[in-house]
């Protein structure tokens, strides 16, 4: 990720994903989602989002959007990211917890496979909600309170 406190529109993200390391609390199924009938993790190993625009709203929440490469096909997708805390860790760096959240239609993506239920209904919907925590440390020097939006590194 790239910053300017100045300048938050020219905010750019790239995240990618191991696809290998999904867990679901099912041994079975994330070796099902994990086969060519999902994700086919062996031929697309990850799911990469490159972000083509950021604009912040008044309540500090972020919608970025940009293009998600997943199972071989690229998508736009939005996702709303907000600051979840800021503090310095114990070698003074500055240090910021986020969240992003978001959907997709898997079937945009290819993601086709289902099963009928016997009393009616579908295995797997469409719709996949994304929801992503994550943490940035500051690599550049930047004016903590210009970040934040508060008057020190105390009140973060």
């Amino acid at each position: 990720m790239t910053f300017d406190p100045d300048d938050v529109g020219a905010t750019s993200l790239r995240v990618w994903v191991d696809l290998a390391s999904i867990e679901t609390g099912s041994a079975e199924r994330d070796a099902h989602v994990m086969s060519a009938e999902f994700l086919d993790v062996p031929r697309f190993p990850r799911a990469e989002f490159t972000s083509t625009a950021v604009t912040v709203s008044r309540d500090g929440e972020a919608a970025v959007t940009g293009d998600l490469q997943l199972h071989g096909t690229t998508c736009p997708v939005e996702l709303i990211v907000a600051v979840q805390r800021t503090w310095l860790d114990d070698k003074g760096l500055m240090r910021a917890a986020y969240t992003a959240r978001g959907e997709v239609d898997r079937q945009a993506f290819g993601l086709r496979w289902n099963q009928d239920l016997d009393f009616g209904g579908v295995v797997v919907g469409d719709r996949v909600r994304i929801e992503a925590r994550f943490e940035m440390v500051r690599t550049a020097d930047m004016d903590f309170a210009s970040a934040t939006g508060s008057a020190s590194p105390a009140d973060a």
